[in-house]
């Protein structure tokens, strides 16, 4: 809503100069000269160049932004398979963990059972 405001007021405001300045004047560029130009068709093909000119900028902004968050999802998911990894391997030396837990309870229940184990 702002920046339809805003393009509202940038028109209104070239309107404004282009009906203040009504003469003609001649355009030269690199070799070519344009005689008896109006000045508001001269604005108006300023504006028009700066708004191709910020659209193209705007564009490659776009494509190295999509470039980013893409390189960014591919390491997100490489690091989401290293969690996935390591929540394995956790799992596993749990259940190790248990393990040996148990055969440590079960020596140490042998001995108090047969005291000539030792």
């Amino acid at each position: 809503m702002l920046s339809l405001i805003f393009l509202l007021l940038a028109g209104a405001a070239i309107a404004f100069v282009s009906l203040q300045n009504t003469g003609e004047i001649s355009l030269t560029f690199l070799t070519y000269t344009f005689d008896r130009l109006p000045v508001p068709f001269v604005i108006l093909g300023s504006v028009l160049v700066g708004v191709m000119l910020a659209y193209i900028i705007s564009f490659i902004n776009s494509i190295s932004t999509l470039i980013v968050i893409r390189s960014q999802h591919k390491k997100i998911g490489q690091e989401k398979k290293e969690v996935a990894q390591l929540t394995k391997r956790v799992h596993q030396l749990e259940i190790e963990n248990v393990s040996l837990r148990n055969k440590t309870e079960l020596r140490i229940s042998d001995l108090d059972s047969d005291p000539k184990a030792l």
